[in-house]
């Protein structure tokens, strides 16, 4: 395949989106010249793409995080201008521009620019709760080449919706950075030696029992209550690590579970070096959304990177994925007596759940799935 030019835009900081970071990671290994257009990124991730490859980032500079009406408006506009000038600038070069997400389709929603260009589009979620951004999605999906979702069912639902020529391309949130790269860099918060410490003490305080990790957002949402009470039923098995943002709902679990161990939000991808060292990986999604419902996580593939047997709810998005492939046990969430028995099962049967949520992690080829995209433009 000939070397192709491709342009992201993204006006979220590039690092909080995963899916985005892996794009233009395997995109730049295969080759690719690669340009990004985004508001900021930490200079540690920007040294990880550029270990062997040379990625061009254009920087608007951080947008403000006030809470004032006004506040999104300026951001708005800022990175309106912003990208429109330096897209202007690529068009001639390009051969694709990557548009990334439901904010960055909001700033440039009618921007004459979008009109002189070809462009793919990446919706990372389905907004079926919110008709502001439903029609913003739209708009952008009725324009693009090709449009990208990371799940099966979400790419049908947006072809019925919005009646689309062509079924939405699927892309899953598989993590796929070289984790190996990451001792050797450092970020503003966790360096490699803090977060070596802080699992060498999660180790410690668990004390040979298995370690169950939820890393993400902390909120009720994700029903982790309800495994911290079934976790307390068995103190002498296992072992609760809660590793997100420090919020108000993280005293309530404590209130549930005095041991539980807490670690503050630790930036991706270098939150994976505490990921790699528990034995059970956590989540589940409540049924208020068809988001939730057909979630499409990235800890699926964060969790079986490292052979994590996972512990779920029965959500279509889970069940469908890591129940289907036996990688862990999707369970109905309503009892903690149930949730109390699929750790019991994952506890007895810990091999053969380990071993396919390895098989889990290597049967997405990633690398053949980005090929087989740019050959559909």
């Amino acid at each position: 395949m000939n070397s192709k030019h491709i342009v992201f835009v993204c006006r979220d900081d590039i690092e909080s989106i995963p899916p985005i970071l892996n794009s233009i990671f395997i995109l730049s290994k295969l080759g690719h010249q690669i340009s990004v257009i985004t508001t900021s990124i930490e200079d540690d991730i920007r040294d990880l793409l550029n270990l062997n490859y040379d990625v061009l980032f254009h920087l608007m500079g951080k947008i403000n995080r006030g809470k004032h009406p006004l506040t999104a408006i300026n951001n708005n506009r800022r990175f309106r201008n912003f990208s429109t000038k330096k897209m202007t600038e690529l068009i001639d070069s390009a051969d694709i521009f990557w548009l990334s997400g439901e904010t960055t389709a909001l700033s440039l929603y009618n921007a004459p620019i979008c009109k002189k260009v070809k462009y793919i589009y990446s919706c990372h979620e389905l907004y079926d709760s919110s008709t502001f951004f439903k029609l913003i999605v739209k708009k952008f999906m009725l324009k693009s080449v090709i449009n990208i979702v990371p799940e099966y069912n979400r790419a049908q639902i947006y072809r019925q919706w919005f009646k689309l020529v062509r079924t939405p391309y699927i892309l899953p949130n598989k993590t796929t950075l070289l984790f190996e790269k990451l001792k050797n860099l450092k970020t503003e918060k966790y360096d490699y030696e803090k977060l070596m410490n802080i699992s060498k003490e999660i180790n410690e305080q668990a004390n040979g029992r298995r370690i169950v990790l939820y890393q993400g957002m902390i909120s009720k949402v994700r029903q982790i209550s309800k495994v911290i009470a079934a976790v307390k039923k068995m103190p002498d098995k296992f072992f609760f690590v809660l590793m997100g943002a420090e919020n108000d709902f993280v005293m309530q679990l404590k209130k549930i579970l005095p041991e539980l161990y807490h670690i503050d939000y630790v930036p991706a991808p270098f939150h994976l070096h505490i990921t790699k060292i528990v034995d059970i990986g956590f989540l589940a999604y409540d049924y208020s959304s068809l988001n939730h419902v057909f979630c499409a996580p990235n800890k699926i593939f964060e969790y079986s990177m490292f052979g994590l047997p996972m512990l779920c709810n029965d959500v279509i998005g889970l069940s469908s994925t890591v129940g289907v492939a036996k990688a862990g046990l999707c369970v109905d969430f309503s009892s903690v007596d149930k949730i109390v028995s699929a750790l019991d099962q994952l506890d007895k049967n810990y091999v053969k759940f380990k071993e396919n949520s390895l098989i889990l992690y290597k049967t997405v080829d990633m690398i053949k799935l980005h090929l087989a995209l740019l050959n559909n433009i």
